[in-house]
């Protein structure tokens, strides 16, 4: 099978703009063999390596960037409101996660933080709350967020940073299939052409522009 990789904060709103296209999009994607992998990963880190800005970081990037989440969420009819808190820790959700940490339940952990921070506007940075909603799911919440802390969890979670970076990510969300990276919840309509072999990318005017224009460090 074919494996489509989605790297993701919960931190990040753009984020969940994008799970919502990954959860219609499950079933079609397994159908076509396509294996979906969630890589949850701490945008900081990846900032950070870097570095430069996070989008919060700079006022006129961060109006713009809720701006533009409001008017997307509005025209695709999908329920947005920021969590109680902004910025969060995002650790102990990640950690939580984790397929390592909660194996098959891993979807349906990672949709319910997206839709109590993002689309009901609680603290997902709380592990008590992050547990009070483990628990009414009926799941073992003491063995999930205790988990959080393990050493074990905490080299997960920064491996999938390496590899993160070793794949060129340089920001959530990311897609990666085949080697390609697509960047962005704007670039998902690009991400669908290539999966169906109908990319549009002239890889001999790339390859030019690369030419032309060689990367120079400032």
């Amino acid at each position: 099978m074919r494996k489509l990789e989605f790297y993701f904060d919960f931190l990040s709103p753009y984020s969940y703009l994008s799970w919502q296209w990954v959860k219609r999009k499950r079933v079609e994607l397994f159908s076509k063999n396509i294996e979906l992998e969630c890589i949850p990963v701490a945008l900081s880190s990846i900032i950070g390596h870097y570095k430069t800005k996070g989008p919060a970081q700079i006022e006129s990037k961060r109006n713009y960037l809720f701006k533009d989440c409001l008017r997307f969420s509005k025209l695709n009819n999908i329920s947005f409101r920021t969590p109680k808190f902004l910025p969060f820790n995002s650790l102990y959700a990640l950690r939580s996660s984790l397929r390592e940490n909660i194996q098959e339940l891993q979807f349906d952990l990672i949709d319910l933080v997206f839709t109590k921070g993002w689309s009901e506007g609680k603290d997902i940075g709380d592990p008590d709350l992050l547990m009070e909603f483990f628990l009414e799911k009926g799941w073992d919440a003491q063995r999930i967020l205790n988990n959080v802390n393990s050493r074990e969890m905490r080299k997960i979670l920064k491996d999938n940073i390496k590899k993160a970076i070793q794949k060129n990510i340089f920001g959530v969300p990311s897609f990666v299939v085949d080697k390609e990276l697509f960047w962005g919840n704007d670039s998902i309509p690009h991400l669908e052409k290539f999966i169906l072999g109908e990319d549009t990318l002239d890889m001999n005017k790339f390859d030019l522009f690369l030419r032309e224009h060689p990367f120079i460090e400032l």
